[in-house]
């Protein structure tokens, strides 16, 4: 399907609202088309001496007469024109902003549809300005495209009947100019088209750079970088700015070689239109007319240069915003994908290989097994594939070869939402939203009471500082829980999963930003906790998972060593030499 059959689809909805704003239009149009008719009335019916010729009754009108209706036939047509042009306008808007509407919520949709593979090739400036920026193209078509294009050629048709109806060898002449102003869009459309598209990638990196910056905000502080990252920062604004300068110089360039030959027609027809009325072939009123709609003629024309210019920039805009919309989803529901059933919670892995890229594996044969109502630990060095277990668990990728089992269901043939709903999950870095600390404890939860949320705190070892904070549990957290300390952070995230309560817990670090005497607290809590939901735990702190049901010992993606932790002890391998390292610190 091509670009604009794409956009146009988009409006399909809005049908109606599109057929009002039309018949307003074409309604305002033939009003802006009658507005020279009272002057020349005055030119040659008034001053001419004239006035019978243009009567609708009997007989000769009086001067005043005559004047007075002119006068109040333009003041009519003039209200009548605004009132319809501007009702016309506000619903040629107010169908394009819902459209915006539409188009925005659907590339927001996708991109949280879209996998974590994904997201990890893109930066986050790039994807919200996409969201923000490049989706009000589908408005700039609607509005500076469709709408003007209609109006536009709308306008022409009526003149041109009226002038060729008046003075063809005149009429003939206002055309003269229209294969120059179309070799002019011709000219510079293509490159405005090109210069927009790098203009909103500079644009883009401007953003990401600013996001980034900002995110990191402690890091840059800490490292003393404000000189670099503002170095780096104008970098990135040269490269927009001239991005921009470009394109200003083609649009002005465009503009003044439209204006030329715009120039250029008006001249030709004043000076043989001039000739006519000296040669008695047409009045003066009729000179009126034919400027006053060589006037409106040109302006449809140069509306309709700029127009074209203007759906090219917004097509570069609208192609970013169709690419991610286009973008295939590799973790996708598969069309039948049915509900996950879990009865005990047993998770299987089974000869499963994985890698972010297919050169590169992460995971290589990799088979484990976590019994219903069961505690397993994963436990290895950095980069042995611990955290990866845990995201193929939660399907936020796929393996590349293998399955992933609960319950004997292979995760890809259910629906994601229905796997996810069954897992609680605490991720070594707590992600917190900008919202209250009860919102964040219950986001996994929504029609959690204020008890229950509270009680889920208690078992984090969380309620007691909560209790403390300036408003309790209605405090804000900021961005990124940034008001909250690591601890604090975590011990949310973590009452957050309590309060999710499903029979499937997923632990990445649970305790890694905890001080040893909240650790020993809060495993005590843990351990409660862990006796009925299947649990799998990913930790390098040994201590805290030595007396668990199972753990798997993981190196280079491979799994090395299983069996309790005295068994792995005795054995002397590789859990025997992170247990020594550990506590010989």
């Amino acid at each position: 399907m091509s670009l604009y059959r794409r956009i146009i689809a988009y409006y399909k909805p809005f049908t109606g609202g599109v057929l009002l704003s039309l018949a307003l239009l074409v309604v305002s149009i033939g009003l802006n088309v009658l507005k020279p008719w009272p002057v020349k009335f005055v030119i040659d019916g008034v001053l001419g001496g004239n006035a019978g010729h243009y009567s609708f009754f009997d007989g000769q009108l009086n001067f005043g007469t005559s004047l007075l209706a002119s006068v109040l036939a333009l003041i009519v047509i003039y209200v009548a024109w605004g009132v319809l042009n501007m009702l016309s306008n506000y619903w040629f808007i107010e169908i394009g902003l819902r459209a915006l509407l539409r188009l925005r919520t659907e590339l927001y949709a996708c991109l949280q549809s879209l996998p974590l593979r994904y997201h990890d090739n893109k930066q986050s400036g790039d994807s919200i300005y996409r969201v923000a920026y490049d989706s009000q193209a589908i408005q700039t078509f609607f509005n500076k495209g469709f709408a003007t294009v209609i109006s536009s050629v709308l306008t022409l048709m009526f003149m041109f009947v009226i002038m060729f109806n008046m003075n063809v060898k005149l009429s003939l002449l206002s055309l003269l100019v229209v294969p120059f102003l179309l070799f002019a869009i011709s000219v510079f459309a293509s490159r405005i088209r090109r210069e927009t598209t790098r203009l909103q990638q500079e644009e883009s990196e401007v953003l990401s750079r600013a996001t980034e910056g900002l995110n990191t905000i402690r890091i840059v502080h800490a490292f003393g970088r404000e000189d670099y990252e503002v170095s780096k920062f104008e970098e990135d604004c040269k490269e927009s700015m001239n991005a921009n300068r470009r394109l200003t110089r083609t649009s002005v360039v465009s503009t003044m070689a439209v204006g030329f030959v715009t120039a250029f027609g008006m001249a030709l027809l004043l000076y043989f239109g001039a000739k006519e009325v000296q040669a008695k072939h047409m009045d003066v009123g009729d000179l009126w007319i034919f400027m006053s709609y060589l006037l409106m003629l040109y302006q449809p024309l140069e509306q309709l240069s700029y127009t074209a210019w203007s759906l090219e920039g917004a097509a570069a805009g609208a192609q970013r915003v169709f690419e991610v919309l286009d973008t295939e989803n590799d973790v996708k529901d598969l069309p039948h994908a049915g509900k996950l059933t879990v009865s005990g919670g047993k998770i299987e892995f089974q000869d499963v290989d994985f890698g972010y890229s297919p050169e590169r594996k992460i995971l290589q044969g990799l088979t484990l097994t976590v019994e219903p109502g069961k505690t397993v630990a994963i436990v290895g060095g950095t980069g042995a594939g611990k955290t990866t277990i845990l995201s193929l668990v939660t399907r936020f990728y796929d393996p590349l070869n293998g399955k992933v089992l609960i319950d004997g269901q292979d995760v890809k043939t259910v629906k994601k939402n229905s796997l996810r709903s069954q897992i609680s999950m605490v991720l070594q870095e707590t992600l917190l939203l900008n919202n209250s600390v009860a919102e964040n404890i219950a986001y996994g939860c929504p029609g959690a009471t204020m008890s229950q949320v509270i009680e889920a705190a208690k078992a984090a070892q969380a309620h007691e500082f909560i209790e403390q904070m300036p408003q309790g549990y209605n405090t804000q957290v900021g961005e990124r829980g940034v008001r909250l300390s690591g601890g604090q952070r975590q011990r949310i995230g973590i009452a957050r999963a309590f309060l999710r309560n499903s029979p499937i817990l997923l632990l990445d670090e649970p305790t890694s930003a905890l001080d040893l005497q909240t650790e020993a607290a809060l495993m005590t809590t843990l351990k409660s906790l862990m006796q009925r939901p299947t649990t799998l735990i990913v930790t390098h702190r040994l201590g805290t998972i030595h007396d668990v049901d199972k753990i798997y010992v993981m190196e280079h993606g491979r799994v090395v060593e299983s069996g309790t932790g005295p068994e792995l002890l005795t054995k002397g391998g590789l859990y025997a030499k992170l247990w020594n390292s550990t506590t010989e610190r």
